[in-house]
């Protein structure tokens, strides 16, 4: 017999009961061990709020247009609207105020229409003016140049009658010389002593007249100098009369345009709904109370066409949030029972897509995507997930092991970025 070696060993067996625990055991560990090979989706989650797609159609306070006091209100709280309702009516403090402010418009329009006459009326003097220069230049050069003729034709005339004279002086001096000599009679003598001293006056007066008329012409061109700076001058006078008085009458139609702009905006105490929608809540109600302008009157919510999920994000899941990805969504008040790697297990829960992602954080540590609903699963409606409606949802990504799960867990990194496909569920 081996040592250590006893027969009674041979007797012994192991329990029933640790022979089905091991078993039991093995299968429990082997079960286990295939669950880690299941497939796992990752997710990142994020909780948000419903909002509208459009900013245009998110809500928003309806300001005082004016200073002065609330006359009437037209609508009530929760209340749907249309465009054009009349939501409320202002009143200004002075009761007047309306009638004064057409007053200085009608006074301003009056002062355009004087001032657009006056225009008119300098253009016309103006234009006449222009027309009455232009015809007294030619006046003046039609007397310069007869004045000119004259002087020719007197130049002309003077040599004849230089010539003229030198005839009858010579022929003077051979009659005195002849009368002298007792050849010729003093009738003869006194003939041509007369006709000598004719033809000397008239050459004398030829040249008188010349001398007239060259002086005729430096006073027709001093004339004509003074007439043309006179003309001038009232025609400058007049262009700046224009000048002033198209100023007066820009200044005048920016005035009308800015008192159109006042009665403009006192026109505007009657405010109207912009869109469809409600009247959330009425901050003012009080008639007897002075409220300045811009300060707001009542809440307006207007009609959502396009819901969207505004949905907040870590910067540290941020870069796997892309346009385009799968999300499930469970919004507050739905019971929902939803296992984010499992997404077939999606009881009380909606889909939805990813449809914009903010370039920028607008909160420390934040962004924000917008998630609109996946055509084929459809939100609720309107009445009953209405804007303020808070919820949780997962963004899914790549589907990898639960092993490869719980050992990117463990060691704290990121999951896999995904590349959204067109059309994928």
């Amino acid at each position: 017999m081996p040592k250590y070696e006893f027969s009674v060993s041979n007797t012994l067996s192991l329990p029933q009961y640790v022979e089905k625990f091991g078993r039991t055991s093995f299968i429990i560990l082997f079960i286990m061990a295939s669950f880690l090979f299941l497939p796992w989706q990752q997710t990142v989650e994020g909780n948000g709020v419903v909002i509208a797609y459009e900013p245009t159609e998110r809500p928003y306070p309806v300001l005082s247009t004016i200073d002065g006091f609330i006359k009437e209100f037209y609508v009530s709280e929760n209340q749907f609207v249309t465009k054009g309702t009349p939501l409320f009516q202002m009143v200004d403090l002075d009761a007047n105020y309306s009638e004064k402010l057409h007053k200085i418009e009608t006074n301003i329009k009056e002062q355009i229409t004087n001032s657009e006459g006056k225009i008119l009326l300098s253009k016309e003097k103006h234009s006449n003016l222009k027309k009455y220069l232009t015809v007294g230049l030619t006046v003046y050069e039609q007397k310069l140049s007869q004045t000119k003729d004259k002087i020719k034709s007197l130049q002309l005339k003077q040599v004849s009658l230089e010539k003229n004279h030198r005839i009858e002086m010579l022929n003077f001096q051979r009659i005195q010389t002849l009368y002298k000599e007792g050849i010729q009679s003093k009738r003869t003598y006194e003939s041509a002593e007369n006709t000598q001293v004719k033809a000397y006056a008239d050459l004398e007066k030829n040249s008188v007249d010349i001398e007239i008329q060259t002086r005729n012409i430096d006073m027709i061109k001093n004339e004509k100098d003074k007439f043309l700076n006179d003309t001038q001058n009232k025609i400058k006078s007049l262009e700046a009369l224009i000048l002033s008085s198209k100023n007066q009458l820009a200044s005048l139609q920016e005035k009308l345009q800015l008192q159109s702009m006042n009665i403009s905006r006192y026109q505007t105490s009657k405010v109207y709904a912009p869109k469809d929608g409600y009247v959330v809540r009425l901050y003012e109600n009080d008639s007897n109370k002075f409220i300045k302008k811009g300060e707001s009157i009542l809440y307006f919510s207007p009609k959502i066409t396009e819901k969207t999920l505004l949905f907040k994000v870590s910067d540290f899941n941020m870069p796997l949030i892309k346009e385009g990805l799968q999300v499930r969504i469970m919004f507050y008040g739905w019971p929902a029972l939803q296992v984010p790697g499992w997404p077939t297990i999606k009881f009380g829960t909606f889909g939805g897509v990813i449809k914009r992602v903010d370039p920028i954080s607008h909160e420390k540590g934040y962004y924000y995507a917008y998630i609109v609903e996946d055509p084929d699963e459809p939100w609720p409606s309107s009445d009953v997930l209405r804007p303020g409606t808070q919820a949780s949802g997962w963004v899914r990504l790549n589907t990898v092991p639960i092993w490869y799960q719980m050992w990117r867990l463990m060691n704290a990194l990121p999951p896999e970025m995904k590349t959204p496909v067109k059309g994928e569920k």
